[in-house]
């Protein structure tokens, strides 16, 4: 046995060369000193006896591990042997080139060392990355995954796997399907324990491995094995094996790593994505289901305004056609009155032809219109229709975001809607203002001046039950169509008439 011995230090990559017996620790009397603050001053002794290597704790502070193990005693070390001592970890050799000669693992890199790699691959790596950027589908991710790594590496095995909380590995993509997890667990302790990426040559010749089954089934010879690290965290592996003896190198290893690095955050981004769309899509599930009722309430709930609207709108003329009949049966009647006759009964028909026009109305086709351009329209076919003694209706843009998803019709009827029910609230005569402003992400259109928008409300709030003004039949038609365009109509519930009013539209499609 060689009395020279070298501790590989896996975070930094260097090599301390010592003589035996050796004393390690911080302080300055030490063989071989650190100044890892974990480390005591006197931590371990390493010695040979009889042939053969052992390492003592020297009562440290944070005790020695060997291969993830705290001694307690004397413990005999070989080449390979992985050291612990405080936050340092180290390999154990017999010399620089002898130390993957003696251990199942032939090569490993830490996920902080540098490497590098020729002109050819860097080729193949910018394809793969290029390739593999595009994909947020793990499933979908993973395959691409293996097929390019396929074309490098001609593995007869491939598995790509992410870590659980719970410690267990969920397999993401395993070629070919087998029935269990095809990946020795002291392969997985090791590359989880240690971020290493591990190079292994004909594992069915080692003890360790010769009594898990799956190694055995897949007669697999050589083995690449490298973390996905992501923020300083394994997120899984990447494994690839063939059935030819040496068929993996250095370069190899050092390639495959460098993937994974690539590998780690793009799959934990897939993996976060995919449990976001499956957030996304279950909230939109409730959210469907929430508004189709809704949606069904505020319909039930409209038809039922309309009726009690219609009731209203259709007494009042028929009540007066009554009255004017009874008079017409008298020997005084005269020709004024039949003609207020058929004025109230032209009257209904224009409300009962509104009506059906309302019911018989389709769902809202949204397209992007100038909503001063539509207002303009209702005004301009305003002034032509009503007798100079109507109100006055005039437009005033404040704002240029005109462009609103609306169906133009439906939107143009819901205008002429409130303009025929401002008839009998607005004196003859009148100036009604009509202002286009922004508020927030919606337009908002003021009818009437509006000096405490805070007090609005919506049309049909309970604040209005008592205000016959609120409940008018045409009103309620209009509300019902502008709500079908996920709009709002609001009132003041302190106010004596409908004025001042405001309709608020978004400016983009609502799902």
């Amino acid at each position: 046995m060689t009395s020279h011995l070298v501790l590989h230090e896996i975070s930094t990559g260097k090599n301390f060369t010592f003589q035996l017996p050796c004393i390690i620790g911080r302080s300055g009397d030490a063989d071989l000193t650190f100044s890892d603050s974990a480390i005591s001053q006197r931590h371990a002794r390493i010695e040979e006896s009889r042939g053969e290597i052992w390492i003592e704790d020297l009562k440290s502070a944070n005790g020695v591990y060997v291969n993830g193990q705290r001694i307690v005693e004397k413990t005999l070390l070989k080449s390979g042997d992985l050291i612990q001592m405080g936050r340092s970890h180290f390999q154990l050799a017999a010399g620089l080139r002898q130390m993957a000669q003696q251990t199942l693992v032939l090569d490993s890199l830490d996920f902080k060392l540098g490497s590098t790699l020729d002109h050819e691959r860097l080729r193949l790596l910018y394809e793969i990355t290029t390739d593999l950027s595009e994909n947020l589908d793990l499933p979908l991710l993973a395959r691409k995954t293996f097929a390019r790594l396929r074309e490098i590496f001609q593995q007869d095995r491939s598995c790509l796997a992410i870590f659980q909380d719970d410690g267990s590995f969920e397999p993401i993509l395993v070629e070919p399907a087998v029935p269990s997890f095809p990946i020795s667990t002291s392969i997985t302790d090791r590359v989880l324990q240690n971020g290493e990426s591990l190079l292994l040559e004909d594992a069915l010749t080692d003890t360790s491995f010769r009594e898990q089954e799956s190694r055995v089934a897949l007669r697999i010879r050589s083995t690449l094995c490298v973390p996905l690290i992501y923020h300083n965290q394994i997120h899984g592996l990447i494994y690839l094996g063939r059935n030819v003896v040496g068929a993996y190198h250095r370069d190899d290893l050092e390639l495959l790593r460098t993937i994974g690095f690539i590998l780690g955050p793009l799959i934990e981004n897939a993996r976060l994505w995919s449990e976001l769309k499956n957030h996304y899509a279950n909230a939109m599930d409730t959210l469907r289901e929430t508004q189709r009722r809704l949606i069904a309430v505020e319909r039930m709930a409209a038809y039922v305004r309309l009726a009690q609207a219609m009731a209203h709108e259709i007494r009042n003329p028929l009540t007066a056609i009554g009255g004017l009949v009874r008079r017409m049966t008298q020997p005084e009647v005269d020709r004024s009155k039949a003609r207020k006759v058929v004025g109230l009964v032209e009257r209904v028909e224009t409300i009962l032809t509104e009506v059906d026009t309302f019911v018989k109305l389709p769902s809202p086709t949204l397209k992007l219109e100038r909503v001063d351009h539509l207002i303009q329209e209702v005004i301009d076919g305003h002034a032509r229709e009503v007798s100079p003694s109507g109100f006055r209706p005039s437009l005033n843009v404040h704002t240029a975001h005109l462009m609103m998803p609306v169906d133009a019709g439906q939107f143009k009827k819901s205008i002429s809607l409130i303009f025929n029910e401002l008839h009998s609230s607005v004196p003859q005569g009148s100036d009604v203002a009509i202002s286009l402003r922004d508020s927030e992400h919606e337009i908002e259109i003021a009818i009437g001046g509006v000096e405490r928008p805070g007090r609005l409300c919506d049309a049909f709030a309970p604040e209005l039950a008592s205000k016959p003004w609120s409940s008018g039949l045409f009103l309620t038609m209009a509300h019902k169509i502008i709500a079908d365009h996920r709009g709002k109509l609001l009132l003041d519930p302190a106010g004596h008439s409908l004025l001042p009013m405001v309709i608020r539209m978004p400016r983009t499609i609502l799902p």
